[in-house]
């Protein structure tokens, strides 16, 4: 490792100081805790009934870190769900024609509705473990937390300002670069906190997605939701307080140790016009300042996402040909064309289906009666 390419051990001191060791303990201790919590996603599904949910307020911990485990995998599946899918419909306008109504579809469905064929295949993956279950759990938490992500990233693309983008191509930065220092960071202060809300709003689902039902057989994950639907089946109002003790406690860690950063980094991404005020930086971000090791370890991690996103890598082959209007518009007329007739062809596969059960549920009922 030389100090040029990594300037940050370069410019900091080797030793740690005494809030390293402070942060390397709480760390190191979260870690241990987590690790032996998320081991239970690896037994088989019989240790979930052996294992049975306990209105003892001691269990909550573990079962909060369960949850939240659950919603932080959802979360990251959202984020690599957002930078593809929304990236493709802002770019391809006639993507975006499919995609986006797509998307608004898929935003209106219940919760519910996607739990019903979803957790079979889940299951289905890893069957006669909890690993199934628990992949059912964090899909159905995704589907609450990457439409309003998608959108945000979505609508931030198609208005970054054109002087910017003007600006970034004559610095003859490629399509890789122009999206990772221009358009990524642009996108990056209403990301965050779509973020944050996508987060808050999937609580309001935990509960049902962690009883996972399989035919007449449901198993209940450990975890929050599972809590309070047990202390709301038992009538016991005191369980009930202790599990929204527990989420205040933990919507308050992850909002001082994992947001609030976050808003004051992606602050210095904001493009405004007018002057507005700086955002104060949170403890968690001045302490990190304190240490040695950490800061010289985070700006090491910089400069590989930098490196990273400075990539010459070229998305297109030559520069932009200028398409004539009317072969434009023969080509999006083709494409609908082609459009149309694939969803013709499975609507009538899919009345012809209907009818076919129809037409032989009406036969096996007259057989019936006849032979009666």
């Amino acid at each position: 490792m030389s100090d040029t390419a990594f300037p940050a051990f370069a410019s900091a001191r080797r030793l740690p100081n005494a809030f390293d060791l402070v942060a390397g303990v709480c760390i190191a201790g979260a870690l241990v805790y987590v690790a032996t919590i998320a081991r239970g996603t690896l037994q088989p599904l019989d240790a979930l009934d052996a294992g049975a949910i306990v209105l003892d307020p001691w269990a909550l911990p573990g079962y909060a870190v369960r949850t939240t485990l659950r919603m932080f995998a959802a979360l990251m599946c959202s984020l690599l769900f957002t930078l593809t899918y929304a990236t493709w419909a802002a770019k391809s306008r006639r993507a975006g024609l499919i995609l986006v109504p797509v998307l608004d579809i898929l935003q209106s469905v219940p919760i519910l509705g996607f739990l019903t064929f979803t957790v079979v295949f889940f299951m289905g993956l890893f069957p006669g473990q909890v690993l199934g279950a628990e992949l059912a759990a964090i899909f159905a938490i995704f589907t609450s937390q990457a439409w309003n992500m998608a959108f945000s990233l979505y609508q931030s693309l198609k208005t970054v300002p054109a002087d910017l983008d003007e600006a970034s191509r004559s610095y003859r930065l490629t399509g890789w670069q122009r999206f990772w220092r221009l358009e990524v960071p642009f996108a990056m202060p209403g990301l965050v906190w779509n973020t944050m809300m996508s987060m808050s709003g999937g609580w309001f689902f935990v509960v049902a997605s962690e009883a996972v039902s399989v035919g007449d057989s449901t198993w209940k994950l450990p975890g929050i939701g599972s809590y309070v639907a047990l202390a709301l089946e038992q009538r016991d109002i005191g369980a009930v307080f202790w599990a929204i003790l527990a989420m205040l406690v933990v919507i308050l860690a992850y909002d001082q140790l994992l947001f609030r950063p976050l808003v004051a980094w992606s602050a210095k991404f904001r493009f405004e016009l007018t002057s507005a005020q700086d955002v104060e930086d949170p403890w968690v971000l001045k302490l990190l300042r304190r240490t040695r090791l950490l800061r010289a370890l985070s700006g090491a991690v910089g400069t590989v996402f930098d490196a990273f996103g400075g990539l010459r890598l070229q998305l297109r082959t030559g520069p932009r040909r200028r398409v004539a209007r009317p072969a434009f518009r023969l080509g999006d007329a083709a494409f609908l064309a082609v459009l149309a007739v694939g969803v013709a062809l499975i609507g009538s596969t899919a009345l012809t289906l209907a009818l076919t059960a129809l037409v032989f549920g009406w036969f096996s009922k007259a057989e019936s009666a006849g032979s009666a």
